[in-house]
């Protein structure tokens, strides 16, 4: 049985984030232009490292069901 997220996996997404705000435009049908400015503040765009669905299949434990951590500084 394939999930929503093998559907992810399978698209070549592609994505720029801005290097000042890091805002991200994700591009579904076609790559995502670099050159164009961002939207919000006008800065530089770099192709985007992280794609969705690029994470293990099934997660080992869910984050947000932990207990709580105890804090590192005293």
């Amino acid at each position: 049985m394939s999930s929503p997220m093998d559907a992810i996996r399978s698209m070549r997404l592609q994505a720029v984030r801005c290097t000042q705000c890091g805002d991200a435009r994700w591009s579904l049908f076609s790559s995502a232009d670099p050159a164009k400015p961002c939207d919000l503040c006008g800065g530089e765009m770099k192709p985007e490292r992280r794609v969705p669905g690029s994470g293990p299949a099934k997660l080992l434990h869910e984050r947000r069901s932990a207990p709580a951590r105890s804090p590192l500084t005293g």
